[in-house]
């Protein structure tokens, strides 16, 4: 066998590989960054929770600094300010605000039932927030992020 024909083939093997390489990179690339950014929005939504919760303790725990005297608004208001003061999450996203009074989780719907919770018992507060991906074309829909903070009346 000639040497230059051996040399020629080893030439047009090694440009080949170089083509299969960039063709493999670029079947990869997408992968990789939907992996890195389903990382990010992993770290948002954790981060999320974390706010959510805090919201639903700061609630509850408005009801039991001022047993008797707190109003449905300003639970409100501390859950409210407790998610403005989280960076990455908005009030206009929260679903829901719910009270539950005692044993039985009766739903506190009025200023008079809040007042009228029983000393010596639990007051619950879920907070539902509705969380949006970055990505909308992955999922569309939000995803309720929702927590419940239960604190005893003195």
């Amino acid at each position: 066998m000639n040497c230059n024909m051996v040399n020629g083939r080893m030439n047009l093997l090694h440009k080949n590989r170089a083509g299969q390489s960039m063709i493999e990179f670029a079947l990869i690339l997408p992968l990789f960054v939907l992996f890195i950014i389903g990382i990010f929005e992993l770290g948002r939504a954790f981060f999320s929770y974390i706010a959510v919760t805090n919201a639903a303790r700061e609630g509850a725990r408005v009801i039991t600094f001022w047993p008797g005297h707190t109003t449905i608004q300003n639970v409100t208001t501390a859950v409210d300010t407790e998610i403005v003061n989280s960076p990455m999450v908005t009030v206009g996203n929260i679903s829901s605000i719910v009270i539950d009074c005692g044993n039985a989780h009766n739903i506190v719907s009025t200023d008079a039932a809040l007042a009228a919770c029983p000393s010596q018992q639990p007051v619950r507060v879920t907070v539902t927030y509705k969380f949006q991906l970055l990505l909308n074309f992955i999922s569309s829909h939000q995803i309720n992020i929702g927590r419940a903070v239960e604190m005893m009346i003195p």
